[in-house]
Protein backbone atom coordinates (compact mmCIF):
# COMPACT_ATOMS: atom_id res chain seq x y z
CA UNK A 1 0.00 0.00 0.00
CA UNK A 2 1.56 3.66 -0.93
CA UNK A 3 2.41 5.18 2.24
CA UNK A 4 0.62 8.40 2.58
CA UNK A 5 2.69 11.69 1.53
CA UNK A 6 3.94 14.55 4.09
CA UNK A 7 1.46 17.48 4.13
CA UNK A 8 2.85 20.60 2.20
CA UNK A 9 3.55 23.41 4.52
CA UNK A 10 1.19 26.49 5.57
CA UNK A 11 3.34 27.77 7.91
CA UNK A 12 4.28 31.10 6.13
CA UNK A 13 0.89 31.32 6.93
CA UNK A 14 0.17 30.50 10.59
CA UNK A 15 4.83 27.96 7.00
CA UNK A 16 32.78 -26.84 -7.52
CA UNK A 17 32.62 -30.38 -6.49
CA UNK A 18 35.40 -32.30 -8.87
CA UNK A 19 38.22 -31.22 -10.88
CA UNK A 20 35.78 -30.07 -14.29
CA UNK A 21 36.54 -26.68 -15.80
CA UNK A 22 33.80 -24.72 -14.81
CA UNK A 23 32.45 -23.52 -17.42
CA UNK A 24 32.58 -19.84 -19.16
CA UNK A 25 29.39 -17.92 -18.77
CA UNK A 26 28.74 -14.92 -20.97
CA UNK A 27 27.55 -12.03 -18.78
CA UNK A 28 25.59 -8.81 -20.25
CA UNK A 29 25.10 -5.77 -18.06
CA UNK A 30 22.48 -3.27 -18.68
CA UNK A 31 22.54 -0.22 -18.06
CA UNK A 32 19.05 1.61 -17.78
CA UNK A 33 19.54 4.56 -19.74
CA UNK A 34 16.60 6.08 -17.91
CA UNK A 35 18.29 6.35 -14.63
CA UNK A 36 19.03 9.62 -13.36
CA UNK A 37 22.11 10.62 -12.28
CA UNK A 38 22.21 11.89 -8.52
CA UNK A 39 22.82 15.85 -7.83
CA UNK A 40 26.39 16.29 -7.30
CA UNK A 41 26.84 17.15 -3.58
CA UNK A 42 30.64 15.91 -2.65
CA UNK A 43 31.31 19.42 -1.85
CA UNK A 44 28.48 19.95 0.46
CA UNK A 45 31.47 19.21 3.29
CA UNK A 46 33.03 22.51 1.83
CA UNK A 47 29.87 24.59 1.51
CA UNK A 48 28.99 23.90 5.01
CA UNK A 49 32.75 25.20 6.09
CA UNK A 50 32.01 28.42 3.77
CA UNK A 51 29.27 29.08 5.74
CA UNK A 52 30.68 28.84 9.33
CA UNK A 53 33.61 31.20 8.19
CA UNK A 54 30.79 33.46 7.65
CA UNK A 55 29.77 33.09 3.37
CA UNK A 56 26.03 32.63 4.76
CA UNK A 57 24.64 34.48 1.57
CA UNK A 58 27.31 33.39 -1.06
CA UNK A 59 26.93 29.69 -0.32
CA UNK A 60 22.78 30.44 -0.44
CA UNK A 61 23.60 32.13 -3.97
CA UNK A 62 25.60 29.18 -5.29
CA UNK A 63 22.72 26.56 -4.06
CA UNK A 64 20.15 28.43 -5.90
CA UNK A 65 20.87 27.66 -9.40
CA UNK A 66 21.86 24.50 -8.19
CA UNK A 67 18.43 23.52 -7.02
CA UNK A 68 16.74 24.75 -9.76
CA UNK A 69 18.76 22.66 -12.20
CA UNK A 70 17.82 19.37 -10.09
CA UNK A 71 15.93 16.50 -10.93
CA UNK A 72 12.52 15.83 -9.32
CA UNK A 73 10.35 12.90 -8.31
CA UNK A 74 13.24 10.21 -7.96
CA UNK A 75 15.13 9.47 -5.29
CA UNK A 76 18.09 11.19 -5.31
CA UNK A 77 20.40 11.91 -2.31
CA UNK A 78 22.17 14.60 -3.28
CA UNK A 79 19.60 17.06 -3.83
CA UNK A 80 17.86 16.49 -0.64
CA UNK A 81 21.05 17.18 1.16
CA UNK A 82 21.81 20.11 -0.98
CA UNK A 83 17.77 21.45 0.21
CA UNK A 84 18.49 20.38 3.77
CA UNK A 85 21.43 22.88 3.62
CA UNK A 86 19.28 25.97 2.20
CA UNK A 87 16.97 25.24 4.91
CA UNK A 88 19.34 25.44 7.61
CA UNK A 89 21.06 28.97 5.93
CA UNK A 90 18.04 30.61 5.14
CA UNK A 91 16.62 30.16 8.91
CA UNK A 92 20.14 31.30 10.02
CA UNK A 93 19.35 34.72 8.25
CA UNK A 94 15.64 34.65 9.33
CA UNK A 95 14.50 33.83 5.77
CA UNK A 96 11.61 31.90 7.08
CA UNK A 97 9.40 32.07 3.41
CA UNK A 98 12.39 30.60 1.59
CA UNK A 99 13.14 28.53 4.44
CA UNK A 100 9.18 27.52 3.53
CA UNK A 101 9.33 27.02 0.04
CA UNK A 102 12.51 24.37 0.47
CA UNK A 103 11.11 22.75 2.88
CA UNK A 104 7.54 22.41 0.76
CA UNK A 105 9.72 21.21 -2.20
CA UNK A 106 10.95 18.35 0.18
CA UNK A 107 7.82 17.23 0.87
CA UNK A 108 6.75 17.26 -2.49
CA UNK A 109 9.36 14.78 -3.27
CA UNK A 110 9.22 12.19 -0.07
CA UNK A 111 5.25 12.34 -1.74
CA UNK A 112 5.94 11.88 -4.95
CA UNK A 113 8.84 8.87 -3.72
CA UNK A 114 6.54 7.08 -1.83
CA UNK A 115 7.46 3.74 -0.59
CA UNK A 116 10.56 4.41 -2.36
CA UNK A 117 11.62 7.41 0.75
CA UNK A 118 14.07 6.10 3.13
CA UNK A 119 13.52 6.49 7.06
CA UNK A 120 16.06 8.81 7.23
CA UNK A 121 14.26 10.88 4.28
CA UNK A 122 11.63 11.36 6.42
CA UNK A 123 13.23 11.84 9.53
CA UNK A 124 15.40 14.90 8.10
CA UNK A 125 12.00 16.95 6.99
CA UNK A 126 10.53 16.50 10.44
CA UNK A 127 14.18 17.54 11.29
CA UNK A 128 13.94 20.50 8.93
CA UNK A 129 9.83 21.50 9.84
CA UNK A 130 11.06 21.66 13.59
CA UNK A 131 13.68 24.09 12.91
CA UNK A 132 11.15 26.57 10.66
CA UNK A 133 8.64 25.86 13.79
CA UNK A 134 11.10 26.84 16.23
CA UNK A 135 11.74 29.76 14.04
CA UNK A 136 8.48 30.89 14.57
CA UNK A 137 8.40 30.58 18.14
CA UNK A 138 6.34 26.98 18.03
CA UNK A 139 8.52 25.26 20.66
CA UNK A 140 6.06 22.08 21.69
CA UNK A 141 5.05 21.69 17.56
CA UNK A 142 8.63 21.65 17.11
CA UNK A 143 9.69 19.16 20.04
CA UNK A 144 6.96 17.24 18.51
CA UNK A 145 8.75 17.16 15.15
CA UNK A 146 11.98 16.36 16.49
CA UNK A 147 10.64 13.50 18.17
CA UNK A 148 9.06 11.90 15.24
CA UNK A 149 12.33 12.04 13.68
CA UNK A 150 14.09 10.24 16.33
CA UNK A 151 11.04 7.53 16.33
CA UNK A 152 11.66 6.82 12.80
CA UNK A 153 16.06 6.49 13.30
CA UNK A 154 17.96 3.82 14.93
CA UNK A 155 19.33 5.43 17.91
CA UNK A 156 21.28 2.29 19.01
CA UNK A 157 25.45 2.29 19.15
CA UNK A 158 25.38 2.35 14.90
CA UNK A 159 23.59 5.84 15.02
CA UNK A 160 24.03 8.25 11.91
CA UNK A 161 24.81 11.63 12.35
CA UNK A 162 20.40 12.63 11.92
CA UNK A 163 19.99 11.37 14.98
CA UNK A 164 22.46 13.78 16.43
CA UNK A 165 20.83 16.71 14.59
CA UNK A 166 17.41 15.60 16.24
CA UNK A 167 18.64 15.49 19.61
CA UNK A 168 20.64 18.67 19.60
CA UNK A 169 17.15 20.25 17.82
CA UNK A 170 15.14 18.60 21.09
CA UNK A 171 17.20 19.67 23.26
CA UNK A 172 16.78 23.60 21.51
CA UNK A 173 12.94 23.09 21.94
CA UNK A 174 13.15 21.68 25.63
CA UNK A 175 15.14 24.44 26.32
CA UNK A 176 12.87 26.71 25.26
CA UNK A 177 10.21 25.07 26.70
CA UNK A 178 11.61 25.43 30.29
CA UNK A 179 12.97 22.17 30.07
CA UNK A 180 16.79 22.16 30.83
CA UNK A 181 17.52 19.00 32.81
CA UNK A 182 15.71 17.52 29.67
CA UNK A 183 17.47 19.52 27.21
CA UNK A 184 21.02 18.59 29.06
CA UNK A 185 20.32 15.06 28.61
CA UNK A 186 19.24 15.62 24.70
CA UNK A 187 22.47 17.54 23.65
CA UNK A 188 24.98 15.49 25.37
CA UNK A 189 23.66 12.34 23.96
CA UNK A 190 23.81 14.84 20.43
CA UNK A 191 27.39 15.63 21.64
CA UNK A 192 27.86 11.73 22.06
CA UNK A 193 26.42 11.03 18.37
CA UNK A 194 28.32 14.20 16.25
CA UNK A 195 31.29 13.13 14.70
CA UNK A 196 31.83 16.03 12.61
CA UNK A 197 33.31 19.00 14.19
CA UNK A 198 30.60 21.59 13.45
CA UNK A 199 27.94 19.60 14.32
CA UNK A 200 29.94 19.05 18.09
CA UNK A 201 30.73 23.01 18.05
CA UNK A 202 26.97 23.79 17.21
CA UNK A 203 26.36 21.11 20.16
CA UNK A 204 28.67 22.65 22.42
CA UNK A 205 27.42 26.14 22.66
CA UNK A 206 24.28 25.09 23.13
CA UNK A 207 24.96 23.38 25.96
CA UNK A 208 26.17 26.71 27.32
CA UNK A 209 23.30 27.86 26.99
CA UNK A 210 21.20 25.02 29.00
CA UNK A 211 23.83 24.79 31.48
CA UNK A 212 23.69 28.67 32.29
CA UNK A 213 20.02 27.95 32.41
CA UNK A 214 20.55 25.31 34.90
CA UNK A 215 22.69 27.92 37.13
CA UNK A 216 26.03 25.77 36.28
CA UNK A 217 27.92 28.80 35.24
CA UNK A 218 31.37 27.13 36.05
CA UNK A 219 30.67 24.20 33.70
CA UNK A 220 29.71 26.55 30.92
CA UNK A 221 32.42 28.26 30.85
CA UNK A 222 34.73 25.56 30.72
CA UNK A 223 32.14 24.36 27.19
CA UNK A 224 32.19 27.71 26.14
CA UNK A 225 36.16 27.32 26.19
CA UNK A 226 35.85 23.87 24.63
CA UNK A 227 33.53 25.61 21.89
CA UNK A 228 36.06 28.14 21.32
CA UNK A 229 38.91 26.03 20.89
CA UNK A 230 37.08 24.17 18.48
CA UNK A 231 35.92 27.22 16.71
CA UNK A 232 39.89 28.27 16.19
CA UNK A 233 40.85 24.35 15.43
CA UNK A 234 38.29 23.62 12.96
CA UNK A 235 37.12 26.78 10.91
CA UNK A 236 39.68 29.68 12.06
CA UNK A 237 39.66 33.21 13.37
CA UNK A 238 37.24 36.03 12.31
CA UNK A 239 35.07 33.97 11.60
CA UNK A 240 31.00 33.25 12.19
CA UNK A 241 32.35 30.15 14.27
CA UNK A 242 34.94 32.30 15.68
CA UNK A 243 31.92 35.12 16.83
CA UNK A 244 29.82 32.38 17.93
CA UNK A 245 31.99 30.99 20.45
CA UNK A 246 32.97 34.08 21.41
CA UNK A 247 29.16 35.08 22.34
CA UNK A 248 28.95 31.75 24.23
CA UNK A 249 31.91 32.69 25.97
CA UNK A 250 30.22 35.94 27.24
CA UNK A 251 27.44 34.57 27.99
CA UNK A 252 28.82 31.83 30.41
CA UNK A 253 31.24 34.64 32.12
CA UNK A 254 28.26 36.89 32.81
CA UNK A 255 26.66 34.42 34.23
CA UNK A 256 29.83 33.36 36.58
CA UNK A 257 29.98 37.03 37.56
CA UNK A 258 33.26 37.80 35.70
CA UNK A 259 32.31 40.63 33.97
CA UNK A 260 35.97 41.98 32.44
CA UNK A 261 36.07 38.64 30.85
CA UNK A 262 32.49 39.15 29.20
CA UNK A 263 32.94 42.60 28.36
CA UNK A 264 36.39 41.46 26.93
CA UNK A 265 34.83 38.46 24.80
CA UNK A 266 31.19 40.62 24.12
CA UNK A 267 33.98 43.38 22.30
CA UNK A 268 36.05 40.97 20.19
CA UNK A 269 32.81 38.91 19.07
CA UNK A 270 31.25 42.66 17.74
CA UNK A 271 34.06 43.35 16.11
CA UNK A 272 34.18 40.06 13.96
CA UNK A 273 30.71 40.43 13.14
CA UNK A 274 30.80 44.03 12.12
CA UNK A 275 33.45 42.83 9.53
CA UNK A 276 31.89 39.66 8.53
CA UNK A 277 28.62 42.53 8.15
CA UNK A 278 30.88 44.98 6.00
CA UNK A 279 32.28 41.59 3.60
CA UNK A 280 28.86 39.98 2.53
CA UNK A 281 27.78 39.93 -0.17
CA UNK A 282 23.39 40.40 0.65
CA UNK A 283 23.17 43.68 2.44
CA UNK A 284 19.66 42.36 2.66
CA UNK A 285 19.81 40.56 5.19
CA UNK A 286 22.60 40.33 8.46
CA UNK A 287 25.04 37.18 8.19
CA UNK A 288 23.34 35.28 11.06
CA UNK A 289 20.07 37.00 12.41
CA UNK A 290 20.13 34.83 15.39
CA UNK A 291 23.67 35.86 16.37
CA UNK A 292 22.62 39.20 16.21
CA UNK A 293 20.24 38.68 18.45
CA UNK A 294 21.90 37.11 20.80
CA UNK A 295 24.64 40.01 20.74
CA UNK A 296 22.07 42.89 21.36
CA UNK A 297 20.95 40.46 24.20
CA UNK A 298 23.71 40.16 25.83
CA UNK A 299 25.49 43.65 25.92
CA UNK A 300 21.66 44.71 27.61
CA UNK A 301 22.75 41.99 29.79
CA UNK A 302 26.12 43.21 30.62
CA UNK A 303 24.99 46.66 31.38
CA UNK A 304 22.62 45.74 33.26
CA UNK A 305 25.27 43.59 35.42
CA UNK A 306 28.09 46.14 35.01
CA UNK A 307 25.08 48.79 36.78
CA UNK A 308 24.19 46.51 39.29
CA UNK A 309 25.58 47.82 43.37
CA UNK A 310 28.57 45.75 44.61
CA UNK A 311 27.20 43.53 47.55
Amino acid sequence: MRRPGLPLLLLAAALPAGCAKPATVATTVVVDPQAPAETPSADLPILRQKAAMGRVDSVRAELAPRLAAAPEGTPDAGRDALRALAVELALVQDDQPAALRELAALARELDSLGERASREDRARWHTLHGACLFAQQRFAEARSQDLQALALLDLGPDSTPLVGDALAGLARDQLALGEPDKALTSVRRALAVHKDSLAVLADRVLAVDVMIALGEASEAVITAGKAYDDALLHVGPDTLAHAEALVAAAAATVASGDLEAARTFLTDAHEIWGALQAARTDPARPVDARLARRLAALAVALAAALAAPKP
